[in-house]
């Protein structure tokens, strides 16, 4: 426990040392607390009570049963609770304990069972129907769930009544009408301690935090949603706490933070289309105010910072399994799965929406795939960003200039992303951001969202991205072994949308061509001669002057012999020679088209 800093006895005004008000070591009152003296709140605190301070305690004992030892196990099984008891009674918290004795045999067998059970819980104060539980051995996995269950039942209550009483302590505090004192003036950052405004929104965060433990989602999104307004207002910390200061990003990490349970609250209410809405006044509160206060929304780090909350939504979507987007079955059609409310594209708006009012398709809740394509397409922005950074500004700190350094730290935002010369390393600086690893593990997931929704051309579609970063970075092995299975089984043939064709064609058959696939290549090289790529493939885009090995005249033809020049050269004395068999039919790209 932090004790009170005594007076030096050289004081003379001070005729006797008078003891400083002390607080809880994670509060703004306290110097020692990280969010002192004008912070609002500490992830400590939720720690507290989520990991280290439980409402119910539940242990469990093995409770023999020797008549020679009888005695000594129950004398150490009183000490123990009663030890467990004393406790949690010093920390002042109501903490309920709960016994669980796992018996190696049946009342049946040993009566005497009963009454050391009694004397137990005379002994001990604990509530037979409450507080202690006695489990027989040999039960069955289905006595087992059912004595679990009835435990779950009985403490629930119990955990209810806890979170009651600690909501009533935070709603007291909130009430008074004074700050109290700290325990010693602050010495540091802004010498101001926390201001009214600043404590109104620490106790709704905590009350929303309390009444989520009740499972009151209604009561926790009011008092969040109330935290948030005064985070945001004209007097709030985000309008009042200087833009460079450590303490605006941790209020911006609070607004994060209460705009994340907000949407939670709202999904475990039904509520889709205004979890929708909550995520989209927050994404543009957000860039209005850092295009105003911050460093704009043209930065890497805005585009990492939307990579990241698509993503947070995908990852809530599916936590919520909404029976709207339900897979359906390998066995059911897709018009049936529809019917039924199962594998939608997008969950319909709640019955508090007014029937009838037209919604931006945006305002609807769509699959996890949905914000996984949005996380892609920002990650994919955030890369591009981050290639444009001057070489100066990717020179490690201390090895540039402190004016340099200054005017990089007023020019990016590095609000939960690398400083810029990690961002996109220069090689002499080591490891930096690993953009591929993060778009290609984005890829795989979205990918995987959209297969089990049967949406296959979007499932092409991300294969082929896939391939063309791996490519980009030069792992054509990998590259290749995601795109042959594509370029086999692409519908876009018979679609005849010949520009994705030519694209997956030319990819795989440069990965072919560094891995030394004589199969591939030909197959692909052969594709990309076909009538329908040169007559139909527009010339413009990312891969529009890409195939200059490939164009031939108009009175040429294509020889075979010479198809595999590209390749190593075949060491001399190896006998063995590729052989290729084209069939025209199995092409839909060789026919002419209708």
């Amino acid at each position: 426990m932090p004790l009170s800093p005594t007076f030096s006895p050289s004081d003379t005004n001070a005729t006797s040392p008078t003891a400083l008000v002390l607080h809880s070591p994670i509060s703004p009152l306290s110097p020692g607390s990280p969010v002192f003296p004008d912070g609002v709140i500490t992830p400590l605190w939720i720690a507290k009570h989520q990991h280290f301070l439980p409402s119910v305690f539940v242990v469990f004992y093995n409770f023999m049963s020797d008549p020679s030892r009888n005695s000594l196990h129950d004398n150490q099984l009183k000490n123990d609770f009663n030890n467990i008891r004393t406790v949690f009674h010093k920390l002042d918290y109501k903490t309920r304990l709960v016994v669980v004795l796992l018996s190696d045999t049946t009342i049946l067998d040993s009566p005497e069972i009963e009454e050391r059970l009694a004397n137990i819980r005379r002994a001990t104060g604990l509530d037979p129907k409450s507080s202690l539980f006695f489990l027989p051995p040999d039960a069955s996995p289905v006595e087992i769930t059912s004595f679990v269950m009835s435990i779950l039942t009985t403490v629930q209550p119990m955990c209810i009544e806890y979170y009651r009483d600690l909501t009533k302590h935070a709603r007291r505090k909130k009430n008074r009408s004074t700050i109290p004192l700290p325990t010693a003036p602050p010495t540091r950052g802004t010498s101001q301690i926390l201001q009214a405004h600043g404590w109104g929104i620490r106790y709704e965060f905590k009350l929303g935090v309390l009444a989520e433990f009740r499972q009151e989602m209604d009561a926790a999104g009011r008092h969040y949603t109330f935290a948030f307004d005064a985070l945001l207002a004209s007097d709030g910390i985000l309008e009042t706490t200087p833009s460079w200061s450590p303490r605006w990003d941790d209020a911006r990490m609070l607004a994060d933070i209460i705009a994340f349970r907000i949407i939670r609250c709202l999904l475990w209410n039904h509520a889709p289309t205004s979890a929708v809405q909550s995520w989209v006044n927050h994404r543009d509160a957000m860039r209005e105010l850092l295009d105003r206060r911050g460093k704009g929304s043209s930065n890497y780090g805005w585009e990492a910072w939307e990579s990241r909350w698509a993503k947070i939504m995908a990852e809530l979507v599916n936590r919520a399994e909404l029976p709207v987007f339900s897979p359906a079955k390998a066995s059911s059609s897709i018009d049936a799965a529809m019917m039924q409310g199962t594998n939608a594209v997008y969950a319909p708006a709640e019955k508090a929406i007014p029937l009838g009012e037209r919604l931006p398709p945006w305002q609807l809740l769509h699959h996890a795939g949905y914000w996984l394509k949005l996380a892609v397409n920002h990650a994919f922005a955030r890369w591009k960003l981050a290639n444009d950074i001057p070489d100066e500004d990717r020179v490690a700190p201390n090895q540039s200039p402190a004016a340099q350094v200054s005017a990089r730290n007023s020019r990016y935002d590095t609000y939960l992303c690398p400083e810029p010369h990690m961002e996109n390393a220069l090689p002499d600086n080591g490891q930096g951001f690993d953009h591929t690893e993060q778009l290609t593990s984005l890829l795989d997931i979205c990918s995987f969202e959209f297969q089990i929704r049967r949406q296959q051309r979007f499932v092409d579609m991300l294969q082929l991205q896939v391939g063309k970063e791996l490519l980009r970075v030069r792992q054509y092995k990998e590259a290749r072994d995601v795109l042959k299975p594509l370029w086999q089984r692409m519908n876009w043939r018979k679609e005849r949308w010949w520009d994705l064709v030519y694209q997956t064609a030319w990819t795989l058959y440069k990965c072919a061509k560094e891995t030394s696939d004589v199969a591939t290549l030909v197959s692909a090289q052969w594709e990309l001669m076909s009538r329908s790529q040169s007559s139909n493939t527009p010339h413009s885009g990312v891969l529009a002057n890409a195939r200059p090995e490939l164009q031939k005249g108009a009175d040429e033809t294509y020889d075979l012999m010479h198809c595999t020049d590209a390749l190593p050269k075949v060491p001399v004395g190896d006998e063995s020679k590729p052989q290729i068999f084209l069939k025209e039919e199995s092409i839909t790209s060789f026919r002419k088209s209708i």
